[in-house]
């Protein structure tokens, strides 16, 4: 969906923002590009839809070179979401999500019930918020928002530069989980900027790790935490590698799989999404309190079981290969 192939942006006076960095997101992928400040991450993102011009290098999208095509043409395939949000107060929630399709000239109808549509999908009843203005909502619910606009004209790619990182940690948590469920859904094509090494490894399929502008080691989270390309890359990783395992994966890549027959009938506070990372799980069983519970699917179907036991007897080997990992690097 997205290639990237020796991009580099240079200032005047020489200096590269980004030098010489390649890879690519395949379709309905989210990749994360992560860093510390002024590492050229959010340089990169903004490449990809021509807010910034790449000095050198080519930029892809279905194979076509995006200079070759009109940027306004280019942004109208692109969702937009940034950490200030950027909601206009006088409008209310419903205008705001409804700003691009109006922009498109869509019947009145057509706009509002795209945004009651997104409303739900991100959790916020339409009866309750539709009406309201920015300032009357929570940073989370901002946020929410934010997402559901650029959803709104239902873009084949997203571009998510920090979204959640003025959010509090409880609530970046909350959004964080929501996000793992929104991606199942809406299955689009997403590059994703954050300095949070934990939230990447949480989010993303790939990561794409960079420093000084250059990319140090692209690739599946769990190959990067286990095979660290250097020591920079060691030092982002820092001393969380046994969290960040945690959060590389998924509750369903360890439970024990329902038969086909199996009931679906489930008692919602019981269970656990297939896609919730196993520091999810661990927090779920510890306050719940439950000796087990039932992983389902995006549809709220049962994918099968995870027992108290059979997750710490995961966790507590995680840790073994975590530590002498840590050893070995």
């Amino acid at each position: 969906m997205i290639e990237l192939k020796h991009v580099s942006k240079i200032y005047d006076g020489g200096h590269r923002a980004v030098d010489d960095v390649s890879f690519s997101v395949a379709e309905g992928e989210t990749v994360v590009l992560i860093g510390s400040s002024g590492c050229g991450k959010t340089t990169t993102l903004k490449m990809i839809n021509r807010l910034i011009e790449p000095s050198s290098g080519e930029i892809h999208i279905r194979k076509k070179n995006i200079l070759h095509v009109d940027p306004v043409e280019l942004r109208r395939e692109i969702g937009y979401v940034i950490q200030q949000i950027g909601l206009f107060p006088h409008m209310t929630i419903e205008e705001n999500i409804a700003l691009v399709p109006t922009l498109l000239k869509w019947a009145d109808k057509r706009k509002r019930e795209r945004a009651e549509e997104l409303m739900q999908l991100v959790g916020l009843a339409p009866e309750q918020y539709a009406a309201r203005f920015p300032h009357e909502l929570s940073g989370g619910q901002r946020q929410r928002v934010g997402v559901a606009r650029a959803l709104a004209a239902d873009p084949p790619i997203l571009l998510m530069d920090e979204p959640f990182g003025a959010l509090d940690p409880i609530t970046r948590r909350d959004i964080q989980e929501e996000f793992l469920r929104l991606k199942q859904q809406i299955k689009k094509t997403i590059v994703f900027v954050t300095h949070d090494i934990i939230e990447a490894v949480t989010l993303g399929d790939h990561l794409a790790i960079m420093d000084k502008g250059r990319l140090l080691q692209f690739g599946p989270p769990q190959e990067i935490l286990e095979q660290p390309a250097d020591k920079a890359v060691q030092e982002i990783i820092g001393h969380q590698r046994f969290q960040l395992t945690l959060s590389s994966i998924k509750a369903g890549e360890i439970c024990e799989r329902a038969p086909a027959s199996a009931s679906e009938e489930i008692a919602e506070a019981f269970t656990i999404p297939e896609d919730a990372t196993l520091l999810t799980a661990l927090n779920s069983i510890i306050e719940k309190g439950e000796a087990a519970f039932t992983i389902v699917d995006a549809a709220g179907k049962q994918q099968g079981t995870l027992t108290r036991k059979r997750l710490l007897e995961q966790v507590s080997a995680l840790l073994e290969k975590s530590q002498a990992i840590g050893s070995a690097n």
